[in-house]
């Protein structure tokens, strides 16, 4: 899962890995912190992680 604002690992490069794994899905966390979102600098971060992987672990995969 990219974040929108990471300097360090861009959301196209992420999409173009994406587009490689069949079956898979792109989920961006949006977050002005960027890769700091990473050392919870921001609130809003981890509650997209946390949502993301419950939807992840929900479809029995």
């Amino acid at each position: 899962m990219p974040i929108d604002e990471d300097m360090f690992f861009p959301i196209r490069d992420r999409r173009a890995e994406q587009e490689l794994v069949p079956g898979s899905e792109l989920r961006v966390v949006e977050d002005v912190s960027g890769h700091l979102g990473l050392f919870g600098v921001s609130p809003t971060y981890m509650p997209q992680i946390d949502r993301h992987l419950n939807e992840l672990l929900a479809t029995g995969i």
